[in-house]
C-alpha cells in the first residue's frame, strides 16, 4: 500500500518506562503547532500509548486516555517502606497483570502473569469500533513476533480493522506475559512482544510515509533505553545493560540507514540536474528502478532519555517512579524541540560512530 503519511510518531517498548511517552507527548502536543500526526507506531507500551493516542474513548482527548492508563496501572503502596515499593509491582499490578494462581500446575508454565486486567482496562479507555474500523485516523501500526515463525509481523490499521488482541500481542514479553494468539493468514498464530525483533519500526513507518515526500515531513521518535552507559561492574548491570542493548540499540542503525537513503536520493538528485534528460543513463532500467527506490526520508526528531536503565526499573510502577518518568519524558522533548538536529547534523554524528 503506497503511504501519504505526512508526520509520524514512533514509540518504542519498555514497560514501566513508558510513563516517559506520556510526558513526551504531552509536550508534543502543547508545543508543536497543530501537532496530529497522520500516523502513530508503537511497539509494546508503545502500542498502549499509540492506541491509546489514536482510538481514545469517546469524551477523552488523547492525553487525557494515556493520563487516566497511567493513573490506573500505578502502584501506590504507602505503606510498604520506600526503598521496596521499586519492587511492589513483581506481586502484582490489578490493572495491568495480576500473579498465575494455579500454583500446583508450575511445571507447565510458559509466563508468570496473567493480563486480563490489562483487557479490561484498556477497553474502558480505548473506542473499539473505531479501532476496528481501517478508515480511522489517524492511522495505527503495531507490531508482534511471530513465536513459531521467528518473524517480525507489522499490523496497519490502513490495511485491516485492529482489536485489543493486536495491541496485547505486541506486548506479550516473555517469560512474564503469555503469547497472545492472533489469526494471520487464514490460521491461528502465537505471538510474543514486538520489541524482541524491533523496538523501533522506524523502517516500516517509512514504507507509510508519502512518496514524493514533502518539505514538512516529520517523524517524532520517543526511545526509552539510552545508548550509551558506563562499562558494567556488577552481575545486576551487566543485566541492566544487556536489557538496554537488545532493547536500544537498533535506534542508530536505522537512523544510519536512513542517512544512507538520503545519500542515494541526494546522488539521484545531482545526476539528474546534470546528466540532461536525454542521457542514456536516465533511460537504464536498473537507474529507473533505483530512483523510485531512493526518495529523501523525512526529518527525524528522536527522543532519548538520559537517565541509566537499571535492571528493574521496567518493572517499577510506583508512584515516584512514574511521575519522575513524566516529568523527564516532558523536559526533554521540550528541549529536543527547542533545539532541533538537523539531518545533516545526525548523519554527521553517526558517520563517525560507523
Amino acid at each position: 500500500m503506497a503511504g501519504n503519511a505526512r508526520s509520524a510518531l514512533v514509540l518504542q517498548g519498555g514497560g514501566a518506562l513508558g510513563a516517559y511517552e506520556y510526558g513526551a507527548a504531552r509536550a508534543l502536543y502543547q508545543l508543536v503547532p497543530n501537532f496530529n500526526p497522520d500516523l502513530i507506531a508503537g511497539v509494546s507500551i508503545g502500542a498502549i500509548t499509540a492506541t491509546l493516542l489514536a482510538r481514545p474513548k469517546d469524551g477523552l482527548d488523547p492525553l487525557q486516555a494515556l493520563e487516566a492508563f497511567w493513573d490506573k496501572v500505578t502502584v501506590n503502596a504507602p505503606f510498604v517502606p520506600p526503598a521496596f515499593r521499586p519492587y511492589e509491582a513483581f506481586f502484582g499490578n490489578r490493572n495491568f497483570f495480576v500473579p498465575r494462581s494455579d500454583f500446583w500446575n508450575w511445571p507447565t508454565w510458559t509466563y508468570f502473569y496473567d493480563t486480563t486486567a490489562l483487557r479490561r482496562t484498556l477497553s474502558d479507555l480505548v473506542n473499539l469500533d473505531a479501532l476496528a474500523d481501517k478508515k480511522s485516523k489517524p492511522e495505527l501500526l503495531v507490531s508482534a513476533t511471530n513465536v513459531k515463525e521467528g518473524e517480525i509481523t507489522y499490523f496497519y490499521s490502513g490495511e485491516q480493522g485492529l482489536t485489543l488482541d493486536h495491541v496485547i500481542a505486541s506486548g506479550s514479553l516473555p517469560p512474564a506475559f503469555p503469547m497472545t494468539t492472533l489469526r494471520v493468514g487464514g490460521k491461528e498464530q502465537p505471538f510474543w512482544d514486538g520489541g524482541l525483533f524491533d523496538n523501533t519500526p522506524l523502517g516500516e513507518v517509512l514504507k507509510h510515509m508519502a512518496n514524493p515526500p514533502k518539505p514538512d515531513q516529520t517523524i517524532y521518535v520517543v526511545n526509552l533505553f539510552p545508548s550509551e552507559a558506563p562499562v558494567p561492574e556488577s552481575l545486576l548491570q551487566v543485566l541492566a545493560r544487556i536489557k538496554t542493548l537488545q532493547f536500544a540499540n537498533k535506534t542508530a542503525e536505522d537512523l544510519k540507514l536512513l542517512c544512507r537513503f538520503n545519500d542515494v536520493a541526494e546522488l539521484m538528485r545531482v545526476l539528474d540536474e546534470r546528466l540532461g534528460d536525454d542521457h542514456p543513463v536516465l533511460k537504464d532500467p536498473a537507474y529507473v528502478k533505483l530512483r523510485g527506490a531512493y526518495v529523501t526520508v523525512p526529518n527525524i526528531v528522536s527522543v532519548t532519555p538520559r537517565d541509566l536503565v537499571e535492571e528493574f526499573d521496567d518493572a517499577d510502577f510506583s508512584p515516584q517512579a512514574i511521575e519522575a518518568r513524566k516529568r523527564k519524558g516532558y523536559e526533554e522533548t521540550k528541549k529536543v524541540l527547542g533545539n532541533p538536529a538537523s539531518w545533516r547534523d545526525v548523519c554527521k554524528a553517526l558517520s563517525g560512530r560507523a
